[in-house]
Parts: structure tokens; sequence; C-alpha cells
């Protein structure tokens, strides 16, 4: 190839990193600027201009991506701002797949294509969220809040009213629950107990979890948010509820329904609410550890 041949693959490989609509000018404006840079080159050597000295000319402008990037800055598929939750929520995945391998005895799940799944997911609505960001300036801007640990009365005695009418309603009177929730068009023996789950330790601690739960979410909205004590409490009845869940169907555990379908239904619910409680568990020690208390480092400048 000779010095003109170097350009002109130089520049045509330039343009192609660019938007359609800016590669002719650009790739005009560019040739006519390696051109004369070239020319004043081959004076100064006093020499015709070979590939050597175009390609020591290039050398000079970088790779072709790096040329076009002068003239226009492709955006990140994930913007750096984002770099931080992207990282949160990739790790909160792996933890939870990581939750239910343990879970899955059988070997049904494919943990590594759900996991490259999940990456693609967040990787599909970050760049969604960036390209959105982009195209309309200013109308997801920031605002002021009370932050995380800010619960008000009014949705703290909420949680703790929901509590009570749902979980613990249904656990602790399920063919009530059944006949109430479904307005008798199920009879409430569908999800009778077995008397060996009745009166075992593990329901009565689980029970008692949970109102312990209601109380909890009652308290905190009146102290209005999770201060002091109260998430040491809230990753302590996390930790032990996911706990509870997870032994109802643990090898050995009482048979929680007398019907085979009752048990056959529950059985892969028990350890899921059990993975959702632990993954509770595991975002208050992240609340925890990423806490923010103003103070000056006591580091060394």
């Amino acid at each position: 190839m000779n010095a003109n041949e170097v350009i002109e693959s130089y520049v045509r490989d330039t343009a192609a990193c660019l938007p359609r609509k800016m590669r002719n000018d650009v790739a005009f404006e560019l040739r006519e600027l390696l051109g004369d840079e070239l020319a004043a080159r081959a004076e100064a050597a006093g020499r015709p201009a070979d590939k050597a000295m175009a390609l020591e000319l290039l050398t000079g402008f970088g790779r072709p991506a790096e040329a076009a990037r002068r003239y226009h800055e492709r955006p990140a598929i994930i913007d750096p701002a984002d770099t931080h939750h992207f990282a949160i929520w990739t790790l909160a995945g792996a933890v939870g797949l990581g939750v239910l391998s343990i879970l899955d005895t059988k070997g049904e799940l494919d943990h590594g294509g759900l996991f490259l799944q999940w990456i693609g997911i967040l990787t599909l609505f970050f760049g969604l969220a960036g390209w959105w960001r982009r195209r309309n300036p200013g109308k997801l801007g920031w605002k002021p809040n009370r932050g995380v640990e800010y619960m008000s009365p009014t949705a703290g005695l909420f949680a703790a009213a929901m509590t009570l009418i749902f979980p613990v309603f249904m656990y602790a009177a399920p063919e009530r629950f059944v006949e109430t929730a479904f307005f008798g068009a199920f009879p409430g023996r569908v999800a009778a107990l077995t008397e060996a789950f009745a009166d075992s330790p593990l329901r009565w601690a689980t029970l008692a979890l949970l109102v312990a739960s209601a109380a909890y979410y009652a308290v905190t909205g009146l102290r209005r948010g999770y201060h002091g004590w109260a998430h040491w409490a809230g990753l302590a009845l996390n930790a032990t509820l996911g706990a509870a869940f997870l032994a109802h169907g643990a090898p050995g555990a009482p048979t929680v329904f007398v019907l085979p379908a009752a048990n056959a239904i529950a059985l892969p619910i028990f350890p899921a609410i059990g993975a959702l409680f632990l993954a509770g568990a595991l975002y208050d020690v992240y609340q925890l550890w990423a806490r923010i208390t103003p103070a000056p480092s006591l580091k060394a400048a």
C-alpha cells in the first residue's frame, strides 16, 4: 500500500465508527487534515511520502475508534453514574440465585443460565434508563427525601395491619383463611393441618415471629423510622423468619397439610418465602454497612 491508500483506509475505518449522517462530512474533513499533515512531513523530510511515514503520522492520531470519539462521543451502554447500582443489583441477583441453588436439591434449574439472563435484564434496563434520561433531560431530576430509614406512622401501622391480616391470619388459621379469602368457593378442610405440625414448636415459633413482625412495623412507624436498635431488630426478625420458613421444607420436618395436593403446592412456597426473608436480612446488613454518618476522615491527608 502507498501513503494515500493508508490514509484512505484510516479515514474509512474512522468514519465507520460514527453515526451514518456524520460519516461523509467527517471523512472529507479528516482526509484533508491528514493529507495536509502528511504533505508537511514529506516536505520537512525532503522526500516523497511513503507508507512508513503515513503510519507514523496515524500513530499519533490513535486507533480509528479513538479518532472517531473526537468527533462524536458515543454514550456507554450503562451510564457511569449507574455503575454502583448496577453492581449492587448484580450482586443481589447472584446471592438470590445462590440461595435458589441451595434449595434446588434436584438440580432442575440452570443457575448459570439464569445468572446470564439476570445480567442481560439489568443491562437492558440500565441501558434504556440512560437512553431515556439523555432524550429527556431534567425529567428524572433529583428530589429531596427522608432516606430509607424513615417510615411514617401511617405506613408503619398499615404494614402492621397487613401483616396481621395476611401472614398471621393465614398461618394461624389456614382453614378459616381459605374460606374467607375465596368466599366459600373452597372448603376450609383443603388447608387442614396435620396434628404433628399443628402442635409443633416450629409452627408456634414461626407464628410468634410473625406477630413480632407486626408489632415491629407498628413501633417502627410510631418512632418514624429505623433508628438505633430497630435496624438490628429488623435484621434479626428477617433472618430468623427466613430460617423458620426454610425449615418447613427441610428433611425431617413435620408434614404441614393433611391433603397431599396441598403439601405439593406449599412445599416449594415455604422455602421461597424463607429466601425472601433472608434476602431482606441481607439488605438490612447492607444498610447497616452503607449507613452514612457525616464525620471527618481520620486518615492523614
